[in-house]
């Protein structure tokens, strides 16, 4: 096949974001919402507002699973692959989930890391797309077989010997990573209505961006409507994120759900868009991963 290999990197900052270089002496700063008592230790544990409830997620699902990924303690910046503070990039937590000491591992390809570690711990076999649209899957990774991009040519050898290492499945990742991006997710995924844990929000283009809805919460005294996607005020999202260059995965500060009435984790569905940071994520983009 002769495919159009145009990579897709994430949005880039506006400038003027960037706090400059951070003092490696200095203390990390303080995580907006977050006191010392029983601070949460998984996404699962961080709690909705007064008022809302956490939407559950079934169990076996992506979005339970999500809901086991554990934090770093509040005090823990934003690293880039490099160990750089990313002191432009405030989060509410940063998720402990590798990142790789690669430039790679940037916004779309943290949402493909979670949904292949996922589909690996039930013991399915992670498989998406290439821009191209040539199919990167682990199982035939792990076996031998290489996707071999020359130019705008994609071809599959045989060219290595069986290895299911985790060093090999990082491997794979890495290759994924460069040759996938915000402009292969819609080949892997379907439009969605209706946000639930494990659902992504998506800029496909180069550059572009993705978030991932790490949660969601609704109020019982209000009744769902009000819009294409639950309306406000009954419906929060919390979402995470990666960026570039490749950094720690994280949660985005919200403008709901911190301690004394600071900024939180939760984010109002409301309008047309889910703003983070400068760049609006529109929800008629809202996509779900298929069935496995």
């Amino acid at each position: 096949m002769t495919p159009w290999l145009l990579l897709a990197a994430c949005a880039v900052l506006p400038s003027g974001t960037s706090a400059g270089a951070p003092d490696p002496a200095a203390p990390a700063a303080a995580v907006p919402g977050v006191s010392a008592p029983a601070l949460p230790a998984t996404v699962g544990q961080i709690p909705a507002p007064a008022g809302y409830t956490r939407v559950p997620s079934a169990p076996g699902s992506f979005g339970a699973w999500l809901e086991a990924l554990p934090l770093y303690p509040p005090d823990r910046q934003v690293l880039s692959h490099r160990g750089d503070p990313m002191t432009h990039m405030p989060a509410w937590r940063v998720v402990d989930m590798p990142v790789g000491d690669r430039d790679l591992q940037q916004c779309a390809d943290s949402l493909l890391r979670l949904r292949a570690d996922w589909l690996r711990s039930i013991g399915r076999n992670p498989a998406f797309r290439y821009t191209s649209g040539d199919l990167s899957s682990w199982a035939d990774y792990a076996a031998g077989w290489r996707l071999r991009v020359s130019g705008n040519t994609v071809s599959r050898v045989k060219s290595a010997a069986p290895d299911a290492s985790e060093a090999n499945y990082d491997r794979w990742l890495m290759d994924l990573f460069t040759y996938a991006g915000t402009r292969s997710l819609p080949a892997d995924s379907l439009p969605d209505a209706s946000p639930d844990p494990g659902d992504f929000l998506l800029i496909s283009g180069s550059p572009g961006h993705a978030v991932m809805i790490l949660g969601v919460a609704a109020r019982a005294d209000v009744p769902a409507g009000g819009g294409p996607y639950g309306g406000a005020p009954d419906r929060l999202v919390m979402v995470g994120q990666g960026f570039m260059p490749a950094m720690d995965f994280h949660i985005v500060i919200g403008d709901v759900g911190g301690a004394d009435g600071a900024a939180g984790p939760w984010h109002r569905i409301q309008g047309e868009t889910l703003d983070i940071m400068q760049f609006p994520m529109p929800w008629s983009n809202l996509r779900r991963w298929p069935d496995p």
